[in-house]
């Protein structure tokens, strides 16, 4: 009975904790000041919308205060002046209540009254005219054909599931909102498998709820924060031993993002140390750690093959790493890996009100010391090497990303870090940061270090007592020689 009321009050602390993370997160996602594009989602939103109309997908945004429904028109090159005119004579007889002319492409924008939304569609659509309804565009160069084909495309694709509700900023957060709620159900289970401690599961849960990073990337429709929930479900599945499904995730974390693919030598460790022990066949390693991810990321980009078609998909994926290894100016927020831990130049998404991607140096300088610990640590509870070693592959590509010549990253960057050093942390900070670990730690590295000394001692004493046999056995043949 204690233990059932016990379980009954951590769900309640679980569930107030995520009510109020989502209010919190959703006041701010809904913010007046906040009713257009911050950040990156200037790309990224406007990719998914045009995405979506290549798919055939129509969207759509009413504004409240006017009563009125949103569309974008993109007019032709050639006649651009004339048929602007016409368009503008149209959307005036019908009382339009928005009129937006975009400078940097040939477009313009409407808000149509509602009883007038469909007449105005119909009579433009005479003109053979491209129709893009739903919120405006950022005034962008050619931002109406961009389709952001540098990155995948499933984080788009879940952005895009808030746009089908409707076209506004409110919906394109949503999504992100939701994830932020899910990696710290997905952190806290994690934790709990690996410690069977609730109050390790706590400090872990915690850390996600509270995180400032999380929370800015949760609420700016960008791809970072679609990366760190699946690098949470690739935790949770590999410490619960399934790598099939690890291996699934971690396919739909590199089709977020390529960075998403990051934590992938922990499930080729695991697959690869279960091979040689004997626990799983060649044939099952290879499909865990090779056809299931590989399936997961290309079905997770068929609506964008559809879209343009799969071989120009694959091409300019494949020539994305060009980009993605290229330094790309100089920029006043650029922040290299290394300055993440102690949260240096924090990227702005906006100003007032103030959305940074601040870093938490607590969580991440909380894993330097951790190396010193983990031998001993590991032996106790060998599952914390998952999240410890998802972490440090993740540091581990972006310092051979930035060696390979991409020196441009920001702080946000470093999102699904997150989950790994969340989960890792709890656990250190429940019963794994005592000095014990510490100091039998560094006996086992001491112990390690005097054998490979000992073994080269005696490899060289080896080498000179071969030697000395070799002298005396060529002074032996030379005294046998005298003999004779």
């Amino acid at each position: 009975m204690k233990d059932r009321t016990k379980k009954m009050i951590y769900v309640a602390i679980i569930a107030i904790s995520l009510v109020g993370l989502f209010w919190y997160s959703y006041n701010e996602a809904s913010n007046d000041a906040l009713n257009d594009y911050i950040g990156d989602e200037v790309w990224y939103v406007p990719a998914a919308r045009n995405i979506l109309h290549l798919l055939g997908v129509n969207l759509h945004y009413f504004d409240e205060n006017t009563s009125s429904y949103g569309v974008n028109i993109i007019l032709p090159e050639y006649n651009k002046t004339v048929m602007k005119l016409k368009v503008w004579r149209i959307a005036q007889e019908l009382n339009y209540t928005v009129y937006t002319p975009y400078q940097n492409f040939p477009a313009v924008y409407y808000e149509i009254p509602a009883e007038n939304y469909n007449k105005f569609l119909e009579r433009i659509s005479r003109y053979n005219l491209t129709i893009i309804p739903g919120f405006k565009y950022p005034d962008k160069e050619n931002i109406q054909n961009y389709l952001n084909t540098e990155h995948p495309y499933l984080a788009k694709g879940i952005i895009s599931i808030g746009m089908l509700i409707e076209d506004k900023p409110l919906c394109w957060r949503l999504p992100g909102m939701i994830e932020h709620l899910l990696i710290a159900v997905l952190v806290f289970l994690s934790a709990y498998e690996i410690s069977k401690s609730y109050l390790a599961s706590f400090i872990a849960f915690f850390f996600v709820v509270l995180d400032p990073l999380l929370f800015a990337t949760s609420i700016a429709a960008m791809l970072d924060i679609h990366v760190a929930f699946f690098t949470a479900l690739f935790l949770y599945f590999m410490v619960r031993g399934r790598d099939g499904l690890g291996g699934i995730s971690i396919g739909l974390d590199g089709a977020a993002k390529l960075n998403g693919a990051f934590p992938y030598p922990v499930l080729f460790i695991k697959i690869l140390w279960d091979w040689l022990k004997g626990k799983s066949t060649l044939l099952n390693a290879f499909y865990n750690g090779v056809i299931l991810p590989g399936a997961a990321f290309l079905i997770a980009n068929l609506p964008a093959m559809v879209a343009i078609g799969a071989e120009k998909w694959i091409r300019e994926l494949l020539g994305s790493f060009k980009w993605h290894l290229s330094f790309k100016g100089e920029h006043p927020a650029n922040s290299p890996f290394w300055q993440w831990f102690i949260n240096e130049k924090p990227f702005a998404f906006h100003y007032n009100p103030d959305i940074f991607a601040h870093n938490d140096p607590i969580l991440l300088l909380s894993m330097i010391p951790m190396i010193i610990a983990i031998p001993y640590a590991a032996k106790k509870r060998g599952k914390i090497l998952i999240p410890f070693g998802a972490f440090w592959s993740i540091i581990g590509f972006y310092a051979l990303q930035w060696i390979l010549g991409g020196k441009t990253q920001f702080s946000f960057y470093a999102t699904p870090l997150v989950p790994a050093a969340a989960v890792a942390l709890g656990v250190f900070a429940y019963d794994v940061i005592k000095w014990e670990y510490f100091e039998k730690s560094l006996k086992m590295y001491w112990e390690w270090i005097t054998r490979a000394f000992r073994g080269v001692i005696m490899l060289f004493k080896g080498r000179e007592g071969q030697k000395e046999d070799t002298k005396n056995l060529r002074s032996d043949e030379g005294n046998d020689i005298c003999d004779s």
